[in-house]
C-alpha cells in the first residue's frame, strides 16, 4: 500500500476530486452524533472524523485499470464519548473517466477479521 499523492501518477486535481467524492459518500454511511454537536461542528466548519488514505492498487499508465483506495475513518478523541465504534475502514473502487467529477464505482465497509 502507498500514499495517495502525486507520486502515484494522479494529478493533484484528480486526487482532490477523488478525496472529496469519497468523503461525501462515506459521510452518509457513518453514524451521526447528537444534533447539537453536528450543528456546532457545521457552524464552525469542522468535522468529527479524520481520514487516512492508502492507495492499494494503481496503474498510472493504464487509465482503464481500476484504482483501489482504502480509507480509514476515525472519530476525533473529543467525540468518542458519543459513539461505541470509533473507527471504520472503507474499500473504494474507482475508475478514471474523462469527467473527473464522477470517479467512484463502489464504496463498501471493510469487514474486520
Amino acid at each position: 500500500m502507498s500514499k495517495l499523492d502525486a507520486s502515484c501518477g494522479l494529478t493533484l486535481q484528480q486526487i482532490r476530486t477523488i478525496k472529496f467524492a469519497i468523503k461525501q459518500t462515506v459521510n452518509l454511511k457513518l453514524p451521526k452524533l447528537p444534533d447539537y454537536i453536528e450543528t456546532k461542528l457545521f457552524l464552525q466548519g469542522r468535522g468529527a472524523w479524520t481520514y487516512s488514505w492508502h492507495l492499494s492498487d494503481q496503474d498510472a499508465q493504464n487509465p482503464l485499470h481500476p484504482i483501489f483506495i482504502e480509507v480509514d475513518v476515525k472519530l476525533k478523541k473529543e467525540f468518542c464519548q458519543y459513539q461505541s465504534c470509533t473507527r471504520y475502514t472503507f474499500l473504494c473502487k474507482l475508475q478514471l473517466q474523462p469527467d473527473i467529477y464522477s470517479p467512484i464505482k463502489s464504496i463498501r465497509k471493510k469487514r474486520l477479521t
